[in-house]
């Protein structure tokens, strides 16, 4: 196994601290080199880009975020609205249904053993019968 290297000494001339994005750009917009300073122009111009894109993708995050919550809210005020509505208690009916059923059966009538009986049945069966008296 080959020996491991000593580490080398640190370079004199480098910063162990990096420059702020935004003192760099500005240091290159700034610069006297052409080349350079229209590098800090692409990079500002791509930072603007970059922070645009980023503030509409938390916005687009918020709104969804809200709209979340909105739709919940809508579905707690649904169900309260559903507890809350009165519920329809069928007419009470003047015949009995059983009654009916028998006679309709009796007399050619197709009416189902269970469910509503149709209006026109219950009809037919109080003219035949004079009112069910």
């Amino acid at each position: 196994m080959p020996p491991i290297p000593a580490p080398r000494p640190p370079d004199p001339t480098a910063t162990d601290t990096p420059v702020p994005i935004g003192k760099l750009v500005g240091w290159a917009l700034s610069h006297t080199t052409q080349s350079t300073a229209q590098k800090g122009e692409r990079v500002h111009q791509l930072l603007t880009e970059l922070r645009a894109l980023h503030t509409a993708e938390q916005q687009l995050a918020a709104v969804d975020s809200e709209e979340q919550q909105l739709l919940q809210q809508l579905q707690e005020v649904r169900a309260r609205r559903e507890e809350l509505r009165p519920r329809r208690k069928p007419a009470p009916r003047d015949y009995d249904s059983a009654t009916v059923r028998e006679w309709a059966s009796a007399n050619g009538h197709a009416v189902s053993p269970v469910g509503v009986i149709p209006t026109a049945v219950v009809q037919a069966w109080r003219a035949a019968t004079k009112g069910g008296a």
